[in-house]
């Protein structure tokens, strides 16, 4: 039996598979063992795996290298997270969380960056930061870890920095600085792969994104451009809607933003750090707070948030649950508006009621 890591020990079906005898593992021990018998790269960071993941699958397929993927989100157009492969080479998304990435073998790691969260867990940033030193040290003498060079880490292999590869030059089909920044650990690993850089920049630019990393949703009747992503985090956040702010100029486009804060612990800690960024769109609606595996201790709410975003001189209100955003989105009636739906939660699924043109 394979779980996830965020299930509780205590769980019904898990302490009756215990009691049957059957082999349990959490989802990092069952991918630890797969990845001991690949050349396994392995790729990390608190924001931007998911992306980074994909964009090295599309860079080495375009090298004719067809390695086995395992990525945390669904590729748009293959319609899948998982894709078996014939070479040696086996990519995966590495989670911090719970430090679960300890379960893996990789030969190669990449990490995006190092930031606060899953402070549920973690005891501050200290803590996060000695997780990802303990994986930078698992990556094999003849390995590579590629990374930027704000981020302090130490390897028994060889130090690759990200940041010499120029991202000005760097074309892709997806939004944002932050994904070129991601596409830059990519082709900075596969130059030291010895692959066609031409092809692997080809690839790059082929890669047409992820499930709910600032997916392109459609228009509404009205005209309104509808996204969705994933984002849960302040600097996810602020990364997501400065992408849609670079091809949507403020002044030009209204930015409606529907957020779901996931978590009250990662709502009360980063409550102000949400608002500062939430101050920056021109509407948002936000929705109550999507416990997942927390229980409401009532030191936190949404109404909170709103308050903090409002008397800043943003403008925020409630809505009281996923239905009203649809409703919302389609009532807009701008000739230039752009809306987004924000956050880890269950809002997403609102978003297909939506009669797009």
């Amino acid at each position: 039996m394979v779980h996830t890591i965020a299930l509780a020990y205590d769980h019904l079906e898990l302490t009756r598979a215990k009691e049957l005898g059957i082999v349990c593992k959490t989802y990092p021990e069952a991918l630890g063992e797969i990845t001991k018998d690949k050349k396994t790269i392995a790729i990390s960071g608190t924001h931007g795996k998911t992306t980074t993941t994909a964009m090295m699958y599309y860079a080495l397929k375009a090298c004719g290298i067809n390695p086995t993927v395992i990525i945390g989100s669904l590729l748009t157009g293959v319609g899948t997270n998982f894709i078996p492969g014939d070479s040696e080479y086996m990519v995966v998304e590495a989670c911090e969380y719970k430090r679960s990435f300890l379960n893996l073998h990789p030969l190669h790691v990449l990490v995006t960056n190092i930031d606060a969260d899953h402070l549920d867990y973690y005891k501050d940033m200290e803590d996060i930061q000695d997780a990802f030193q303990s994986f930078a040290d698992s990556v094999s003498k003849d390995g590579y870890l590629v990374t930027h060079n704000n981020i302090s880490l130490r390897t028994g292999g060889t130090m690759v920095d990200a940041d010499t590869v120029p991202l000005e030059g760097i074309e892709l089909s997806v939004l944002g600085k932050h994904n070129q920044a991601n596409a830059a650990l990519v082709i900075a690993f596969t130059q030291k792969l010895g692959l066609d850089e031409e092809k692997v920049r080809h690839g790059l630019k082929e890669f047409k994104g992820t499930w709910r990393r600032l997916e392109y949703k459609g228009s509404t009747t009205q005209g309104v451009l509808v996204y969705d992503d994933y984002a849960h985090h302040p600097t996810e956040l602020r990364a997501t809607l400065d992408a849609l702010r670079d091809k949507y100029p403020k002044g030009e486009y209204s930015l409606y933003v529907f957020f779901q804060p996931h978590l009250y612990s990662r709502t009360k800690m980063f409550l102000e750090d949400f608002a500062t960024v939430l101050l920056t769109v021109d509407h948002a609606y936000i929705l109550p707070i999507y416990a997942a595996r927390e229980l409401d201790d009532g030191t936190v709410t949404s109404s909170m948030l709103i308050e903090s975003i409002n008397t800043q001189g943003g403008s925020a209100e409630a809505i009281s649950g996923t239905a009203e955003i649809s409703q919302k989105i389609e009532s807009i009636n701008e000739p230039r508006a752009i809306a987004i739906n924000i956050g880890a939660g269950d809002a997403y699924a609102e978003l297909n009621k939506i009669q797009f043109v």
